[in-house]
């Protein structure tokens, strides 16, 4: 296996498409009038995919911190979290090329006249971030081909080796602009000035550390509305946190919380959930060293009301899933290993399950469908369970992928999940207009990451041609707004406050707000009224009581009322008061 080589026509092609993705096509022309007339030309071009310069430079990235870590030494590479005020408006007006239309009149219709770049004076360090929405002029940098600069600002190219395809700019070859091929350019116009204001969510945040040693956080769940109680648990860690509204910094009453006592003191909590306002079902595997030194593993399965802690079941295995089912008060529980997986169905005070069933392959996640239906997912597994006098596969769907995580939408019967294959993430719909089928789509940015349905009445009244919201996030701060009802029908694509990475996305109870979070930043929307955030919460540099650098799980939930935001990241919580 060889490394790709670089030259100066791969590194302007991928800048040259990144301008044309990130909406500056006024500077896309540019880089085309001074260096090539029809990039797509190139012989290369048709092997390079959507957002590449932006996947290298993170693979670059975690290249570097692996490497930093491996030699115990500094990354070589570090930009701060503050990389200046974002450029507000993303994308501007697509242009086509209309028969009979000159391009040149096109692009003097859209943005102006595409003026000559003034000279520059020499070499400078170059500047990633932008400030106050206008991107900063760049200097030459030496990448790739060795480049002089004279004093009228020329660029030359010497002593390098070029691709045979290579173009050479010169002032006689340059192309006018009534030449270059702006078919596919999305201009840069700032043709949706950002007038709204965005509140900062930032002043009332409530902050919980967890300060014993050994502790870490990897579940939250908030209570019912009658009692709504934030449960944390991870590392040797079962907490119950009241957390008062607006028991922020200022505030004289602050959060309590009470520790629900298990009997191993060295635990790992895999999976709970809410069975009422005061009952949970816990899955902890305990810990202990027996006298000859070795680790002793004993996975339980727990039912904590208050402080009694009911023992269900000692053989279950390590719970990974946990489902409850309101309606029939059942309890769907996967256990599963590299290479199987077993699904248990729980009901009343039962210590052993009342249905079983085996696979034999991993499964990764699970949710109920209705009072005897559920599907379940996993390592090229994708089956719909229906529960009759026993457990019987209602439906396999054939899947090479493997599918992380699945969804199910009440009141219009589609499922979603989320797959990773190789290194492709995909979105799979199944529609109950062609139930047998799971219909799959390549995700369109790097590191799908989550999803979740806007919740809607069950009672929707024609819900089979209605829009169904699907809103999927990925790590690079786009998060796409799906009609689940057509499936692949993206009907916005909106982007974080300060494009950072995103982990989890969650609607309000009510569905009216949408928030995508991850550990420096949470952007809120509401999507009926704009696609500009309502609000925003980044403590970056303003407070030493949130880490975001912290390794662990993050996990972002809505409290039952839709007013606040908790996330939570190793031994760290937080508690923001969303406007409303």
């Amino acid at each position: 296996m060889t490394v790709e080589a670089l030259s100066s026509n791969v590194v302007n092609y991928l800048v040259w498409r990144y301008l044309q993705e990130a909406g500056y096509g006024n500077a896309a022309l540019q880089l085309s009038r001074c260096w090539v007339r029809d990039p797509e030309s190139l012989p290369f071009a048709k092997n390079v995919g959507p957002h590449t310069l932006i996947n290298l430079l993170q693979d670059g990235l975690w290249f570097d911190k692996l490497q930093a870590e491996a030699a115990n030494g500094e990354q070589r590479y570090r930009f701060g979290r503050d990389h200046g005020r974002p450029y507000s408006s993303r994308n501007g007006d697509t242009l086509t090329l209309d028969q009979g239309v000159p391009a040149h009149q096109l692009a003097e219709e859209a943005n102006g006249a595409v003026q000559e770049p003034v000279p520059r004076k020499g070499p400078g360090k170059r500047k990633r971030g932008r400030t106050n929405g206008i991107e900063p002029r760049m200097d030459p940098q030496v990448n790739g081909d060795a480049m002089d600069i004279d004093q009228n600002g020329h660029t030359h190219v010497t002593n390098s080796v070029r691709a045979e395809s290579e173009a050479v700019a010169s002032e006689t070859e340059s192309p006018t602009v009534a030449e270059i091929p702006i078919s596919t350019l999305s201009i840069g116009q700032s043709t949706e000035i950002q007038t709204e204001k965005i509140a900062d969510m930032f002043e009332g945040t409530t902050y919980v550390s967890i300060k014993e040693p050994g502790k870490t956080v990897t579940h939250t769940l908030w209570g019912t509305p009658e009692a709504p109680l934030l449960l944390a648990a991870g590392r040797s860690l079962l907490r119950l946190h009241h957390i008062p509204k607006g028991s922020g910094a200022n505030s004289v009453q602050g959060p309590q919380s009470m520790d629900l006592k298990l009997l191993a003191d060295e635990y790992t909590v895999t999976a709970l959930c809410w069975n009422s306002h005061e009952e949970a079902t816990v899955s902890v595997r305990e810990e202990s060293v027996n006298e000859g030194g070795e680790v002793m593993r004993n996975d339980k399965l727990l039912k904590v009301s208050g402080e009694e802690v009911v023992t269900i079941s000692s053989t279950a295995g390590m719970i990974s899933t946990m489902r409850w089912n309101g309606l029939t008060q059942t309890l769907l529980t996967i256990s599963t290993t590299d290479i199987s997986g077993f699904i248990r169905i729980w009901k009343g005070e039962e210590d052993l399950p009342v249905w079983t069933a085996n696979t034999e392959k991993a499964i990764l996640d699970a949710a109920w469908m209705n009072d005897t239906t559920f599907v379940v997912c996993g390592e090229r597994l994708f089956q719909i369970y229906e529960i009759t006098d026993s457990l019987k596969v209602q439906q396999t769907f054939e899947t090479q992928a493997t599918w992380e995580s699945v969804k199910y939408e009440p009141s219009s019967g589609i499922i979603a999940s989320l797959a990773m294959e190789e290194m492709t993430s995909f979105l799979g719909i199944v529609h109950p207009n062609d139930p047998t089928s799971l219909k799959t789509h390549e995700y369109p940015d790097a590191y799908f990451s989550d999803f979740a349905f806007q919740p809607r009445p069950i009672s929707t009244s024609d819900s089979q041609s209605s829009t169904v919201v699907l809103a999927a996030a990925s790590t690079s701060g786009v998060i796409r707004v799906w009609d689940a009802n057509q499936p692949f029908k993206c009907l916005k694509r909106l982007i974080t406050e300060d494009e950072g990475q995103v982990n989890k996305v969650a609607f309000s109870p009510d569905g009216s707000l949408l928030a995508a979070a991850g550990p420096y930043t949470i952007t809120v929307w509401e999507l009926e009224k704009r696609d500009v955030p309502i609000a925003v919460w980044n403590p970056n540099g303003r407070t030493n009581e949130w880490d975001p650098s912290v390794d662990g799980y993050f996990s972002l939930r809505w409290d039952p009322d839709g007013s606040r935001l908790s996330i939570a990241l190793g031994n760290q919580i937080a508690i923001i008061n969303v406007p409303r």
